[in-house]
């Protein structure tokens, strides 16, 4: 009879409160003001329903931002604390996201103007499933995931994964101490393409809150087409690679620390082989026939990556590969949609040096080489084998001309480190 008597007072309880309180359509309108406020773009809400009886929550359904780009969601479903809301704090036990689409450039234009409303906010858990994440190139890649957080903010860890992705690729990120000068140690394990990334990153917050992180990782093992195929990048070498790689970002916020990320990775491709080139075709047609691949004997390089507002800006220096008879080194950038790349193909054993370069859009780059280095090493290979090419190349510069024709792209290319 108690349990049946504090029932019914509970239920006469709530049918008072509701009569005070905002109706679903009101508090719809509430959050689609108080999101312009904050950010300065136009919230349209679909459905909002809440409830206070059992589970706390707030529920948005079909939500989309008024930008030219919009970012939409399917669910979002937050679950408050109450016992805060009466000291105009806002504690989240766990906030849910569902088939969320997120531009870049569109996440990138909300202005945060209400910053100081964060001090009165507190998350302690974030799950989203299905969040597709447009980049600046327009490639949509979706992601599941769950952060959870400590008392002062900071991510206890963190578990991301590409979903239908096979092999699996995903990111483990746990915070497991403290250094002897005050850094947050997090222990980092990820697994991508067959291959493992493991290793440690530190977080250091200043005094006036600004973070900084620096880490390391060891990649063992990855392959390399299987990672980018993973992303939906087209990749144009195969191969495990393994090696060094170092992280570094800053920023006054964990948003603005993942937007600043540095990476620098001193890799080795075992098993590699270069995808939709044969350079023996490329150079006995002087680049005319191509097709086919080409198996590389040994293949490394380094690698950086650097998040900006424009896109990642990717960079490869000190790139070496030999595959039989020919060998080359060189450097590149893929940055907007373009790339930019430079270098010497050795024949012969480093007799013979052929500058080449490649740019343009990253789809479907211009390929040039020095066609007078060509036609003399063929000249030379007719004439007298082995040693030979290397006098023909000086033939070659009397036959056809100069290495490289001024504007070729490929003469006087001394910018790789």
């Amino acid at each position: 009879m108690v349990s049946v008597a504090l029932m019914a007072l509970g239920v006469a309880a709530w049918a008072g409160l509701r009569a005070f309180l905002p109706s679903d359509e009101e508090l719809a309108r509430r959050l689609e003001a108080a999101f312009e406020a904050r950010t300065g773009h136009g919230l349209v809400v679909g459905e909002l329903r809440w409830r206070l009886l059992g589970l706390p929550v707030v529920e948005v359904l079909h939500a989309h931002t008024q930008q030219k780009d919009a970012i939409r969601v399917r669910r979002v479903a937050l679950h408050p604390q109450l016992l805060p809301l009466l000291r105009q704090r806002l504690v989240i036990d766990r906030l849910e996201v569902d088939g969320a689409e997120v531009p870049r450039d569109s996440l990138n234009a909300l202005q945060d103007r209400t910053a100081d409303a964060n001090d009165r906010v507190e998350l302690r858990r974030l799950v989203f499933t299905n969040l597709r994440y447009t980049s600046y190139s327009g490639i949509a890649v979706a992601y599941d995931g769950e952060v959870s957080f400590d008392e002062d903010r900071l991510p206890r860890r963190v578990q991301i994964r590409r979903p239908g992705v096979s092999p699996p690729a995903t990111l483990d990120a746990t915070r497991e101490g403290r250094t002897e000068r005050g850094a947050d140690i997090y222990r980092l394990r990820v697994q991508a393409a067959g291959g493992t990334l493991h290793g440690q990153a530190r977080l250091t917050t200043r005094d006036d809150g600004h973070l900084l992180l620096a880490g390391e990782l060891a990649p063992r093992g990855v392959e390399v087409q299987a990672l980018l195929d993973a992303f939906h990048r087209r990749s144009f070498i195969s191969g495990r690679a393994s090696g060094e790689t170092t992280l570094r970002a800053e920023g006054e916020t964990l948003g603005a620390l993942f937007r600043s990320l540095r990476t620098r990775s001193e890799l080795t491709v075992d098993g590699g082989k270069i995808l939709r080139i044969d350079v023996a075709k490329a150079v006995k047609s002087l680049g005319e026939d191509r097709a086919g691949q080409t198996p590389l004997d040994s293949l490394s390089g380094v690698v950086e990556t650097q998040n900006t507002e424009d896109g990642m800006k990717t960079t490869f220096t000190h790139v070496k590969a030999v595959a039989g008879d020919y060998s080359a080194t060189g450097c590149a950038t893929l940055y907007r949609k373009q790339l930019a790349a430079q270098g010497e193909l050795d024949i012969a054993g480093g007799l013979v040096d052929v500058p080449f370069a490649a740019h343009g859009p990253t789809r479907k780059p211009t390929f040039r080489i020095a066609k007078g280095s060509i036609a003399g090493a063929a000249i030379g290979t007719v004439l007298l084998p082995g040693i030979g090419t290397a006098i023909g190349a000086q033939i070659g510069g009397a036959v056809s001309g100069p290495p490289a024709a001024e504007g070729d792209g490929v003469s006087g290319q001394r910018e790789c480190p």
